[in-house]
């Protein structure tokens, strides 16, 4: 039989509405508040039998918040874990949080629970302990990939970076993008690249590329080909959106021509395609370690807007 101190973990039902919109939460990471998950659960994208609560004598202690799209029978992301203050050992209600969402979405494939941080000091305690149990949670949960990664955003008020004239821009098939896929992921710097590759193949990642990058929101037309003038290709965009916003989702420069600045040029013109297309915010995340495309989005009026700590697996 339970104790009193037992700790139970269900999915949300229509009843716990207002409870659910009490939370609050103290620590110096990115929430959801009651607004946005009023907003949220009438778009579909939250759902009731996508949050998760964990509770103590019927006290509830913890709140885990699964993202998806409204189409969408399965859940992408775990959006926001929170767990009461009191609460000594937060990364133990989180781990049971998270094992009860992975458990019931188990033919979701892969998941990610993202953690967002203000620009701030690293040296920052309060920072250090909100990312720490949660790790701590996301690794005892199944998620065996962590990656700091760096958002930014940029408007359409923010000056435009220069056009090529060097390159010039054409429309591919699904199979030519495919086999770009492949090729930029040699010595690519991006850590899911990297570790798809390694547990899967190239051919497994190229075809995994184009399937989730042809199935987010935006327009498949937009994505193009770069070639200097004599025909030689050097690279690629996918400019889509997000859920909310025009989005910066993939630019490859292909091994060979790496070196010569075409980061510059590829990234300058998805800002261009997504502006004409009238698209007043523009958004786009990079792994912490790539100094290169970090370098490419201030270059191309981008700002800093958060840090990103993504858990994967």
């Amino acid at each position: 039989m339970d104790g009193p101190d037992s700790l139970t973990v269900r999915p949300s039902t229509p009843a716990d509405l207002p409870a659910l919109e009490q939370w609050s939460c103290e620590e110096p990471v990115a929430w959801v508040d009651r607004a946005r998950l009023r907003e949220e659960m009438a778009s579909g994208n939250y759902r009731h039998e996508w949050t998760w609560i964990a509770e103590r004598a019927d006290r509830p202690v913890g709140r885990a918040l699964w993202w998806g799209r409204p189409d969408a029978t399965s859940p992408l992301t775990l959006d926001c874990l929170l767990v009461e203050r009191a609460e000594k050992h937060p990364e133990d209600i989180g781990t049971a949080l998270i094992l009860a969402g992975r458990d019931a979405f188990e033919d979701a494939g892969e998941l990610e629970f993202n953690v967002d941080v203000a620009v701030t000091d690293s040296n920052d305690r309060s920072v250090s302990a909100a990312l720490e149990w949660r790790e701590a949670a996301a690794h005892r949960g199944g998620f065996t990939r962590t990656t700091e990664r760096i958002a930014f955003a940029r408007t359409a008020d923010d000056p435009s970076p220069e056009i090529s004239t060097r390159l010039h821009f054409a429309a591919g098939t699904d199979a030519q993008f495919r086999t770009l896929f492949g090729a930029v992921a040699a010595g690519s710097l991006d850590s899911h690249t990297r570790s798809m590759v390694a547990d899967h193949g190239v051919a497994a990642l190229a075809a995994d590329d184009l399937a989730f990058y042809s199935s987010l929101p935006g327009h498949r037309e937009a994505w193009q080909i770069a070639s200097r003038t004599d025909g030689t290709t050097v690279g690629f965009i996918v400019p889509t959106r997000n859920a909310y916003d025009a989005a910066i989702s993939y630019l490859g420069v292909l091994p060979e021509h790496r070196g010569n600045g075409y980061v510059h040029d590829l990234l300058s013109q998805m800002v261009r395609i997504h502006h004409d297309a009238g698209e007043q915010r523009i958004v786009g995340t990079t792994d912490a370690p790539n100094l290169p495309m970090r370098a490419a989005f201030e270059r191309a009026g981008f700002g800093i807007t958060r840090t990103r700590i993504v858990h994967a697996g």
